[in-house]
């Protein structure tokens, strides 16, 4: 018999991509807010009670910075108070849960990153203040869950998937469009090919309980990954008409230590390597 999955935030960039991998191999319900409106917590009761679910990976958010920054009350409804409510009906069904935070915890940490679990998160935007509150009231609820801080994912466009903006899309696209990029020699993120997460994605149901932090080491800057890209695909005679350095005033490295999820078994392709992989399964090069 299927194990079953009940997974939210189901039509994002993340959620449409794992229910295309696991559709035959699990019972998913994928839920986006027209399905399931998660600040209703009668709704989200019943939805589970119904269907059961054996897993339940909460993706579902509202993540952009400047919305979450302007509009604080709609953010904590969606952000924490769903979260709680979904951990909640977990506890009622006896639903194993994955919660997906983010890199964002330790956007305010003066020290540099790479930054490990043990780490203490100091986040000064409403979306990562919103994740590490949410994180703390789920560990008072659940003994039986992953938290996932997630590093920045990305792939490109997909038949039945959405897509985001991510580092090798913005740079395809930039480049289709004549436009010149502007990137920073200062900015510091890990970059995680999406598949290369999902396909390990069974793998965490059998790690132990707790804060993992998730994805691909990266040691170069904004720039320097936007120089590899373009190179890859033919165009490094004209990087100098392509690429411009535009640096922040204050260098952000939000980098995450994955050693402890890698412990485990989960390990990541570095940055650049994962890039060049994803180009060349997509066959740019």
């Amino acid at each position: 018999m299927k194990k079953k999955i009940l997974i939210t935030g189901a039509k994002g960039f993340f959620g449409t991509r794992f229910i295309n991998r696991y559709q035959n191999e699990f019972e998913i319900a994928g839920l986006d807010v027209q399905q399931l409106d998660i600040t209703d917590k009668s709704a989200v009761d019943t939805t589970f009670a119904e269907f059961k679910p054996d897993y339940v990976i909460h993706a579902a958010a509202i993540a952009v910075t400047d919305f979450c920054n302007k509009h604080p009350d709609v953010a904590h409804k969606v952000n924490v108070q769903g979260a709680i409510n979904v951990a909640n009906a977990c506890k009622a069904n006896g639903s194993k849960l994955v919660f997906i935070s983010t890199e964002q915890v330790f956007n305010g940490n003066e020290e540099a990153g790479p930054y490990s679990e043990l780490d203490t998160p100091v986040p000064d935007t409403v979306y990562g203040q919103n994740k590490l509150e949410a994180e703390r009231e789920l560990k008072s609820i659940l003994d039986e869950m992953w938290i996932l801080r997630f590093t920045w994912l990305f792939g490109l466009p997909e038949r039945y998937t959405t897509i985001n903006p991510n580092v090798v899309w913005n740079t395809l696209q930039a480049l289709t469009n004549g436009e010149v990029m502007q990137e920073r020699r200062n900015e510091f993120r890990g970059l995680t090919y999406v598949h290369e997460l999902i396909e390990q994605f069974p793998k965490i149901f059998t790690i132990p309980y707790g804060t993992y932090h998730t994805g691909a080491h990266n040691p170069a800057s904004r720039y320097d990954i936007a120089e590899h890209i373009l190179s890859e695909l033919g165009q490094k005679e004209r990087l100098p008409e392509l690429l411009n350095a535009n640096d922040a005033p204050k260098t952000r490295d939000v980098r995450l230590d994955t050693s402890k999820l890698a412990d485990q078994g989960v390990v990541f392709t570095e940055s650049k390597d994962a890039i060049t992989k994803c180009l060349k399964e997509f066959h740019f090069v």
